[in-house]
């Protein structure tokens, strides 16, 4: 049997450096084949997210996630209503 070097592709939320599939102790990472195998598996999973720019965020409700979310999110708009009288406190 020979030996031979095999590429496999796995998941890392690049907030907190969890593998997928790795949730419990008794689990194993998820290996692919390819990188689009790796991100399409992600992408079917509702508690990860893999962004435009190829980040992959697991999503804990900790601060450290919530505000790689919320950088991926654009600044909120400005209020601007005709005739509005500036508040001065």
């Amino acid at each position: 049997m020979p030996i031979k070097p095999v590429t496999c592709h796995v998941a890392i939320c690049d907030v907190c450096g969890t593998t997928y599939g790795t949730d419990r102790d008794d689990e194993h990472a998820v290996h692919c084949t390819t990188r689009e195998a790796a991100v399409d598996l992600v992408h079917a999973d509702p508690e990860w997210l893999v962004t435009t720019d190829g980040h992959v965020i697991c999503l804990l409700g900790d601060p450290a996630h919530q505000a790689a979310l919320d950088a991926l999110l654009p600044p909120a708009p400005a209020t601007v209503c005709d005739g509005q009288l500036p508040l001065d406190l």
